[in-house]
C-alpha cells in the first residue's frame, strides 16, 4: 500500500484534502466547534511539505456559514493551501477518512 500511496502522491498535481476527520478530530457542525477543533498535527506537516510542489485545495462538505471559522482556523495552525471549496470539482488525488486510512497519506 505505501508504494502505491507514494507513486498517487508523486503524479498528483491538485490533491483534495478533507477537513473533519483529516485536518481536524472529529465533525464540526457549529463555528464555535470549528474554531475549537482538535487539529491532527502529523497531517497538517505533510500538507505543509506537499503544498511546496502540489496544488492544495481543501475540499469539505462544510456548509457555507462555516467557511469563515475554518479560514480563521486554517490560519491558525498554518495549513498552507491554494484554495478552499465546499462544491465538488476536479482533483487528482482526495484524502479522505470515509474513503481511505489517512495514516496511509501520512
Amino acid at each position: 500500500m505505501k508504494l502505491f500511496k507514494k507513486n498517487k502522491v508523486k503524479i498528483a498535481k491538485v490533491i483534495a484534502i478533507d477537513f473533519d476527520g483529516v485536518l481536524s478530530e472529529g465533525e464540526c457542525w457549529t463555528p464555535d466547534d470549528v474554531l475549537n477543533a482538535k487539529p491532527r498535527l502529523n497531517v497538517i506537516k505533510r500538507v505543509n511539505e506537499l503544498s511546496k510542489t502540489k496544488f492544495i485545495v481543501i475540499l469539505t462538505a462544510r456548509r457555507d456559514h462555516l467557511i469563515p471559522a475554518s479560514l480563521v482556523w486554517l490560519r491558525k495552525h498554518n495549513v498552507m493551501y491554494h484554495s478552499i471549496s465546499n462544491i465538488k470539482m476536479p482533483f487528482d488525488l482526495l484524502v479522505d477518512d470515509k474513503v481511505m486510512d489517512v495514516n496511509d497519506f501520512i
